[in-house]
């Protein structure tokens, strides 16, 4: 059943997340672990272990326009940012963090249309005698540093802020995200398939508290909110 919605939702995703048209996207990955831990996983298999899902947010919408889950590589990045080129319409102002494949990769298939920024955030590091305390604590926040990498990107538009909180929001709702726990895939399909429906689910039926309304409905790429039952009837009705 969860690879039939799942893959249902990826198509329905495909469909309907196209032409988008937002002031800002920012970018970020979030690790979960696939079927063992790295350390036991086979050097060949690219499937279990570490996995990253990238995800590209509408700072403005909330609408997540673009997601892809593989090894944190050169390989994955490329696949990942050439899905969000065709995906914008227009101008857009990118904002990253500081992993190394971002810059030459998106303005490699953005570069004629892109404000680009890199945010890298700096964290003190704990005293030794509270380190153990603190060990699932963020460190002591201690500045940001901006490095502008094409374009001209607005500074107020520069943030990472949103795409992070929307990390939590991923983890919260979809426990195959959790650490520290069980709950994890087994599979690097029905992750992928798990966090498909979750990515329908929240951009067409949550209700976003800030906005009032879904963030499909933000992006008028839908007129109302959808209960689950319209989403699978949406993204199942032309399933052959």
């Amino acid at each position: 059943m969860l690879g039939t919605v799942g893959a249902a939702c990826e198509r329905l995703h495909d469909r309907l997340a196209q032409n988008i048209k937002t002031d800002s996207l920012q970018i970020d990955e979030l690790w979960a672990k696939v079927g063992c831990s790295q350390k036991n996983a086979p050097a060949w298999d690219d499937e279990r272990g570490d996995q990253y899902t990238f995800l590209a947010l509408a700072m403005r919408e909330k609408f997540i326009v673009s997601y892809h889950t593989g090894k944190r590589d050169n390989v994955n990045t490329e696949v990942f940012v050439q899905d969000v080129a065709r995906r914008v319409d227009g101008r857009i102002q990118i904002t990253t963090d500081a992993f190394q494949p971002y810059p030459a990769i998106i303005r490699e298939h953005l570069l004629q249309r892109l404000d680009y920024a890199v945010m890298v955030k700096h964290f003190d590091t704990p005293p030794g005698q509270v380190e153990a305390k603190r060990r699932y604590s963020p460190a002591p926040f201690a500045g940001v540093s901006i490095k502008i990498k094409a374009g001209n990107p607005q500074p107020d538009r520069i943030c990472t802020s949103h795409v992070e909180r929307q990390n939590l929001t991923v983890r919260h709702f979809n426990k195959r995200f959790a650490r520290l726990s069980l709950g994890y895939s087994k599979t690097l399909h029905n992750h992928r398939y798990a966090l498909a429906l979750f990515v329908c689910a929240y951009n067409f039926c949550k209700v976003h508290s800030t906005m009032g309304c879904t963030p499909a409905v933000a992006l008028k790429l839908t007129g109302e909110t959808w209960t689950i039952e319209k989403l699978i009837d949406e993204a199942t009705k032309n399933a052959i």
